[in-house]
Protein backbone atom coordinates (compact mmCIF):
# COMPACT_ATOMS: atom_id res chain seq x y z
CA UNK A 1 0.00 0.00 0.00
CA UNK A 2 2.77 2.49 0.90
CA UNK A 3 4.54 1.80 -2.44
CA UNK A 4 1.28 2.44 -4.30
CA UNK A 5 0.78 5.75 -2.44
CA UNK A 6 4.34 6.85 -3.20
CA UNK A 7 3.91 5.99 -6.89
CA UNK A 8 0.59 7.85 -6.94
CA UNK A 9 2.32 10.89 -5.45
CA UNK A 10 5.05 10.86 -8.10
CA UNK A 11 2.54 10.53 -10.93
CA UNK A 12 0.27 13.26 -9.54
CA UNK A 13 3.15 15.68 -8.98
CA UNK A 14 3.83 16.08 -12.67
CA UNK A 15 0.21 16.46 -13.74
CA UNK A 16 -1.60 18.78 -11.35
CA UNK A 17 -1.26 21.03 -8.31
CA UNK A 18 0.20 19.25 -5.30
CA UNK A 19 -2.41 17.17 -3.53
CA UNK A 20 -2.32 15.83 0.00
CA UNK A 21 -0.82 12.35 0.21
CA UNK A 22 0.36 11.62 3.74
CA UNK A 23 0.57 9.01 6.47
CA UNK A 24 -0.72 9.77 9.97
CA UNK A 25 -0.52 7.86 13.25
CA UNK A 26 -3.11 8.54 15.94
CA UNK A 27 -3.91 7.28 19.40
CA UNK A 28 -7.50 5.99 19.19
CA UNK A 29 -9.41 5.66 22.45
CA UNK A 30 -12.70 3.77 22.57
CA UNK A 31 -14.68 5.70 25.16
CA UNK A 32 -17.93 3.78 25.44
CA UNK A 33 -20.31 1.36 23.85
CA UNK A 34 -23.99 2.21 24.12
CA UNK A 35 -27.09 0.17 23.40
CA UNK A 36 -30.77 1.05 23.18
CA UNK A 37 -33.64 -1.34 22.65
CA UNK A 38 -36.65 -0.08 20.69
CA UNK A 39 -37.36 3.49 21.83
CA UNK A 40 -35.84 2.90 25.28
CA UNK A 41 -33.07 4.92 26.88
CA UNK A 42 -29.48 4.44 25.84
CA UNK A 43 -27.42 2.37 28.27
CA UNK A 44 -23.67 2.84 28.03
CA UNK A 45 -20.67 0.88 29.19
CA UNK A 46 -17.51 2.96 29.72
CA UNK A 47 -14.42 1.58 28.04
CA UNK A 48 -10.86 2.81 27.82
CA UNK A 49 -9.50 0.70 24.99
CA UNK A 50 -6.50 2.39 23.40
CA UNK A 51 -4.60 1.61 20.21
CA UNK A 52 -2.27 3.29 17.75
CA UNK A 53 -3.72 3.47 14.27
CA UNK A 54 -1.75 4.33 11.13
CA UNK A 55 -3.75 5.80 8.24
CA UNK A 56 -3.05 7.30 4.84
CA UNK A 57 -4.98 10.31 3.53
CA UNK A 58 -4.98 10.75 -0.23
CA UNK A 59 -6.61 13.75 -1.88
CA UNK A 60 -8.43 12.41 -4.94
CA UNK A 61 -9.46 15.84 -6.22
CA UNK A 62 -10.40 19.21 -4.75
CA UNK A 63 -12.19 18.57 -1.44
CA UNK A 64 -12.40 14.79 -1.93
CA UNK A 65 -10.18 12.54 0.22
CA UNK A 66 -9.68 8.85 0.84
CA UNK A 67 -8.79 7.66 4.35
CA UNK A 68 -7.03 4.29 4.12
CA UNK A 69 -6.25 1.90 6.95
CA UNK A 70 -9.48 1.72 8.97
CA UNK A 71 -10.40 -1.55 10.62
CA UNK A 72 -13.97 -2.10 9.44
CA UNK A 73 -16.32 -5.00 8.85
CA UNK A 74 -13.80 -7.59 10.01
CA UNK A 75 -11.15 -6.29 7.60
CA UNK A 76 -8.04 -4.57 9.01
CA UNK A 77 -7.40 -2.10 6.17
CA UNK A 78 -10.49 -0.47 4.64
CA UNK A 79 -10.94 2.89 2.91
CA UNK A 80 -13.56 5.60 3.48
CA UNK A 81 -14.32 8.54 1.21
CA UNK A 82 -14.63 12.03 2.68
CA UNK A 83 -14.44 15.76 2.18
CA UNK A 84 -13.51 18.92 4.05
CA UNK A 85 -15.83 19.79 6.92
CA UNK A 86 -17.03 23.28 7.87
CA UNK A 87 -14.13 23.69 10.34
CA UNK A 88 -11.38 23.06 7.76
CA UNK A 89 -10.82 19.48 8.85
CA UNK A 90 -12.03 16.25 7.27
CA UNK A 91 -15.41 14.54 7.39
CA UNK A 92 -15.51 10.87 6.41
CA UNK A 93 -18.86 9.06 6.29
CA UNK A 94 -19.59 5.50 5.27
CA UNK A 95 -23.04 3.92 5.49
CA UNK A 96 -24.19 0.45 4.51
CA UNK A 97 -27.51 -1.37 4.60
CA UNK A 98 -27.99 -5.12 4.41
CA UNK A 99 -31.37 -6.80 4.26
CA UNK A 100 -32.64 -10.34 4.27
CA UNK A 101 -35.81 -10.60 2.20
CA UNK A 102 -36.90 -13.89 3.69
CA UNK A 103 -36.77 -12.75 7.34
CA UNK A 104 -37.27 -8.99 6.85
CA UNK A 105 -34.14 -8.31 8.94
CA UNK A 106 -32.45 -5.00 8.08
CA UNK A 107 -28.97 -4.13 9.36
CA UNK A 108 -27.69 -0.57 8.96
CA UNK A 109 -24.17 0.57 9.79
CA UNK A 110 -22.99 4.19 9.74
CA UNK A 111 -19.45 5.35 10.41
CA UNK A 112 -18.68 9.05 10.83
CA UNK A 113 -15.23 10.51 11.44
CA UNK A 114 -14.59 14.19 12.03
CA UNK A 115 -10.81 14.71 12.04
CA UNK A 116 -8.31 17.56 11.86
CA UNK A 117 -4.56 17.96 11.63
CA UNK A 118 -3.30 19.88 14.68
CA UNK A 119 -2.20 23.38 13.63
CA UNK A 120 1.22 22.97 15.30
CA UNK A 121 1.95 19.86 13.16
CA UNK A 122 0.78 21.02 9.70
CA UNK A 123 4.35 21.74 8.54
CA UNK A 124 5.30 18.11 9.35
CA UNK A 125 2.56 16.52 7.22
CA UNK A 126 4.08 14.26 4.57
CA UNK A 127 7.48 14.37 6.30
CA UNK A 128 6.73 12.74 9.67
CA UNK A 129 4.44 9.66 9.74
CA UNK A 130 3.91 10.32 13.47
CA UNK A 131 1.72 13.40 12.89
CA UNK A 132 -1.72 12.56 14.30
CA UNK A 133 -5.21 13.12 13.03
CA UNK A 134 -7.38 14.19 15.99
CA UNK A 135 -11.14 14.27 16.44
CA UNK A 136 -14.01 11.90 16.96
CA UNK A 137 -15.45 8.71 15.50
CA UNK A 138 -19.01 7.47 15.93
CA UNK A 139 -20.14 4.10 14.60
CA UNK A 140 -23.83 3.27 14.81
CA UNK A 141 -25.36 -0.11 14.02
CA UNK A 142 -29.13 -0.53 13.96
CA UNK A 143 -31.17 -3.67 13.43
CA UNK A 144 -34.88 -4.13 12.95
CA UNK A 145 -36.98 -6.33 15.24
CA UNK A 146 -36.88 -9.06 12.58
CA UNK A 147 -33.16 -9.51 13.34
CA UNK A 148 -33.76 -10.20 17.06
CA UNK A 149 -33.89 -13.92 17.77
CA UNK A 150 -33.50 -13.71 21.56
CA UNK A 151 -36.08 -11.25 22.92
CA UNK A 152 -39.80 -11.96 23.31
CA UNK A 153 -41.25 -10.00 21.62
CA UNK A 154 -38.42 -9.22 19.17
CA UNK A 155 -37.10 -5.64 19.45
CA UNK A 156 -35.11 -3.29 17.21
CA UNK A 157 -31.64 -2.53 18.55
CA UNK A 158 -29.21 0.38 18.19
CA UNK A 159 -25.54 0.02 19.19
CA UNK A 160 -23.26 3.08 19.21
CA UNK A 161 -19.48 3.03 19.69
CA UNK A 162 -17.73 6.34 20.35
CA UNK A 163 -13.99 6.80 19.87
CA UNK A 164 -11.66 9.76 20.25
CA UNK A 165 -8.64 10.26 18.00
CA UNK A 166 -5.79 11.92 19.89
CA UNK A 167 -2.16 12.92 19.44
CA UNK A 168 0.27 10.15 20.25
CA UNK A 169 1.16 9.55 23.88
CA UNK A 170 4.64 9.89 25.33
CA UNK A 171 4.99 6.09 25.30
CA UNK A 172 4.32 5.72 21.57
CA UNK A 173 6.39 3.39 19.44
CA UNK A 174 5.73 5.43 16.29
CA UNK A 175 8.88 6.07 14.30
CA UNK A 176 10.98 3.70 16.42
CA UNK A 177 12.68 0.66 14.98
CA UNK A 178 11.47 -2.65 16.46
Amino acid sequence: MRFFLALLGVLAAGCAPERLIATFTSRVVQLETCKSIADGPEGCTKEELTSELRNDVVEADDDTFWLYGLPRGGVADRAVLGTHDTQGGFLFVDATTQSDRSSGCVLKNRLELSLIIPVDRIDDVGIDDCVSLVGRQIETTTTTAECDQTSVPPQPLTRTVRRRWEPLSATTTCGQEP
